[in-house]
């Protein structure tokens, strides 16, 4: 299967010297594409020199899935966790890692592409989006919402709080971070959200789409700080998103991004948690 186009692209997000959380690479001769979407500990424990414990486990993360799912014969659930189990163990050889609280360690969102001359397969773990678009022209959005719905809760207290006691989205965050700490604690458990992290515990549970290869033209995934154009009312859907990418115009579209987040830089139109998150894509277009 021809590989025609593929383009990644990056955004940090707001507040002073932040690193970019984010990763994405597509390697056309493995037929692999991966995108993991780093989350820091909530305590802001930081373990690795140079950089956030987030953005070195997004980095080597997706270098270790684009390495286990070009292996022939694996499963998509085994080669997620044969990859978190290699980058785990990589990050317990930091002094103080053995001994980190759950709460204290990276973890993320996973978004991955695997195709071939007879399928193409998705992979999602977490809250990215992906957007197939068929050789018929058809759009279909791919997206688990649990840990989506667990923050929107949140930032609608926020948003009650700030209210309520006349002060900024900024101080709401602040004040109610025991609730954003219990939902992080809901990560890999009954009931909770799947995601990865350095248990490795919510790795074989990633979600897994497969299509023809005749049938799919290209594939969108994205963080979901990417994701926020539709919230942000950049583009209405999904659908739009991935046809204004494709169309050569994802730069265009991050940039439009950042632009009404600053528009609203308060969060008060749109209730969320910082005025702009790591905004990142990857696009793969066959043919």
């Amino acid at each position: 299967m021809s590989l025609r186009h593929k383009e990644t692209n990056t955004w940090t997000g707001s507040g002073e010297g932040r690193f970019n959380e984010d990763f994405a690479l597509v390697v056309p001769e493995q037929g692999c594409a991966a995108l993991v979407d780093g989350a820091t500990g909530l305590t802001k424990v930081n373990l690795v020199a140079g950089e956030s414990d987030a953005a070195w486990y997004a980095r080597h993360l997706a270098h270790a899935l684009a390495h286990e799912l070009a292996c022939p014969g694996s499963s998509v659930a085994d080669a997620y966790h044969a990859a978190g189990a290699q980058v785990a163990e990589q990050y317990r050889h930091f002094p103080g890692a053995t001994e980190l609280a759950r709460i204290d360690e990276p973890n993320g969102s996973v978004a991955t592409l695997t195709w071939d001359d007879d399928k193409v397969t998705l992979g999602l773990l977490g809250d990215c989006t992906a957007v197939v678009t068929f050789s018929d022209g058809r759009r279909t959005t791919y997206h688990d919402d649990t840990l989506t719905q667990l923050d929107e809760e949140n930032y609608q207290r926020m948003l009650a709080w700030a209210t309520e006691h006349d002060a900024t989205m900024a101080q709401a965050r602040r004040a109610l971070n025991d609730r954003f700490i219990e939902n992080r604690l809901k990560m890999n458990e009954p009931g909770g959200y799947d995601a990865a992290d350095i248990s490795c515990r919510g790795m074989r549970n990633v979600q897994t789409f497969s299509f023809s290869a005749s049938e799919v033209r290209s594939v969108l995934a994205c963080t979901d700080g990417y994701a926020a154009a539709v919230d942000m009312g950049v583009v209405p859907d999904g659908a739009a998103l991935a046809m204004r990418v494709e169309s050569g115009e994802g730069f265009a579209v991050g940039e439009e991004l950042r632009a009404a987040e600053q528009a609203d830089a308060g969060c008060w139109r749109v209730p969320r948690s910082k005025t702009s998150d790591d905004a990142t894509y990857f696009l793969v277009v066959f043919g």
